[in-house]
């Protein structure tokens, strides 16, 4: 491969067509095992990032390799790109500047990341978009809250949607032995998830976003 082939178009290759063993857990793989597998190097993401880093690759790069190659297999062990993305697909291969676009967004959102599951997510939210679940609009959004969204909200998340994703009125609440966890609320409604449902009484509830950030992207 040419080693002037940019970042963005090695990326773009791989989301549509990857070279990757999706049978690999690059999640748990070590930093250094990135760099140091004979048969990792190769894999074209990797050989460029390699040869763009200047003076070695440090620690933010090894950690976004490891991001990429984690959304990649999870992109593609899920079948994103089956026959429900004809329409992604064409466009994705034709339009070089709607190529682009989708290609740095997914980086950046990468980049941004401080956890690995978070990237996982991200590939999962993305197989939503591409089967004609929700627009890109909403994609960006959903792909923002993830970014500013507490790990410890995931499990809150899925407690929640065993109660249609509320904590209703205090008399229904009770009757439920449903509780108020307000450090949980506070993480949600920060992400931008979830507000307090009602001004006369503690109610709380997921909005649309984090009901399908969960549903698409979490569950």
């Amino acid at each position: 491969m040419n080693t002037n082939t940019s970042l963005t178009t090695t990326v773009s290759n791989e989301i549509l067509n990857t070279s990757l063993d999706v049978g690999i857990d690059y999640a748990e793989l070590g930093f250094d095992d990135l760099l140091n597998d004979g048969v990792l190097k190769e894999i074209p993401v990797i050989k460029t990032l390699i040869s763009i880093a200047k003076i070695g690759i440090n620690v933010k790069e090894k950690f976004f390799i490891k991001k990429l190659l984690t959304f990649l297999k999870e992109l593609h062990s899920g079948g994103a790109l089956s026959d429900k993305s004809n329409d992604f697909k064409n466009k994705f291969g034709s339009d070089s500047k709607y190529r682009e676009k989708v290609t740095e967004q997914i980086m950046i959102f990468l980049d941004a990341h401080l956890t690995i599951e978070k990237s996982k997510i991200l590939a999962k939210l993305f197989t939503a978009h591409v089967e004609g679940k929700f627009d890109w609009n909403h994609f960006v959004n959903l792909s923002t809250c993830l970014n500013s969204l507490y790990p410890q909200s995931f499990d809150f998340l899925k407690q929640l949607s065993n109660t249609n994703f509320k904590i209703p009125l205090s008399p229904e609440r009770d009757s439920l032995g449903l509780s108020r966890d307000l450090n949980n609320e506070a993480l949600l409604n920060s992400s931008g998830l979830a507000y307090d449902a009602s001004p006369w009484d503690s109610a709380f509830e997921v909005g649309k976003l984090g009901q399908d950030l969960y549903n698409y992207g979490i569950k």
